[in-house]
């Protein structure tokens, strides 16, 4: 031993620890082969709840499920909208002022779609986070239901940008959805009610002969007074689908589809694009 290097002297001791190792577990299964049942069996017992305590289980990730309501997507459907409806005023008589329907903002420079009835009580206005604005009639072709304006703010100020709807698409609506009209005197009251008639007429093409299914009417199942009348209709994805059209004279009331609204602004964009070439 004294001529042995270090190195030879740790091979050695490995070598030494190695054979005591492989003693020991020849004597312990040996043992455990002439053990008796109980004792064998206790042992065996204690190994496995050591092995399951060092040996990790397979990881389990946990999922949280979030549940949408009808109730959050209506919450969220008017906070979208309701920033865009204003409630239309006109002057009657010795200054008296008379409630002229409901328009709702379609463009970020002030845009409005409203029933064309309207146009006809008189010189328009409104009055948005304290500022009064005109509404200068741009469409009023009798052709069409409904009618567009521009605000104009009476003091001769800068126009805002103003926050405007997100029209959607009438014709993908079924008979018993969500509608929610924002309309009242104030613009502002909230009411729902559902898509209970869905009217429509067919037109054929002279030169293909296609049918084409065209939207009449968005009928909703609530009744509205004429101070709602060219309120918006909302469906649950906050997109405008229509707007209320109400002759009280008559006791009749309609939904036009956002279409025919989506018709007027493109016509009016390509006159405005026609003058200026």
């Amino acid at each position: 031993m004294e001529h042995l290097t270090k190195a030879q002297i740790v091979l050695l001791t490995l070598f030494v620890s190695f054979v005591a190792s492989m003693a020991t577990g020849i004597v312990v299964v040996t043992l455990m082969q002439q053990s008796p049942e109980p004792i064998s069996q206790t042992i065996t017992n204690v190994v496995e709840r050591t092995i399951e305590k060092i040996t990790p289980g397979p990881t389990i990730e946990k999922t949280k499920s979030v549940i949408i309501k009808d109730e959050d997507l209506m919450v969220a459907a008017i906070d979208r909208n309701i920033k865009s409806t204003v409630a239309l005023r006109t002057t009657v008589g010795d200054g008296g002022v008379l409630p002229a329907g409901v328009g709702t903002i379609v463009s970020s420079n002030g845009l409005v779609i409203t029933d064309r009835w309207n146009f006809g009580l008189g010189n328009l206005y409104t009055t948005i986070n304290g500022v009064q604005y005109t509404l200068d009639v741009i469409s009023n072709d009798k052709g069409n239901t409904l009618g567009l304006g521009r605000l104009v703010p009476v003091t001769g100020t800068s126009t805002p940008v103003f926050v405007s709807v997100t029209m959607g698409n009438p014709d993908t609506l079924k008979l018993g959805q969500t509608a929610i009209i924002i309309g009242g005197r104030d613009g502002k009251t909230i009411t729902t009610g559902l898509i209970n008639n869905l009217e429509s007429h067919s037109v054929t093409d002279k030169d293909t002969k296609v049918e084409t299914k065209v939207l009449d009417n968005v009928g909703v199942s609530t009744r509205f007074s004429g101070s709602s009348n060219g309120a918006p209709i909302i469906n649950l994805s906050g997109e405008v689908i229509g707007f209320l059209s109400i002759n009280e004279s008559a006791g009749s009331q309609i939904g036009v589809p956002s279409s025919e609204a989506k018709s007027i602004i493109d016509t009016v964009a390509k006159a405005a694009a026609a003058k200026k070439i």
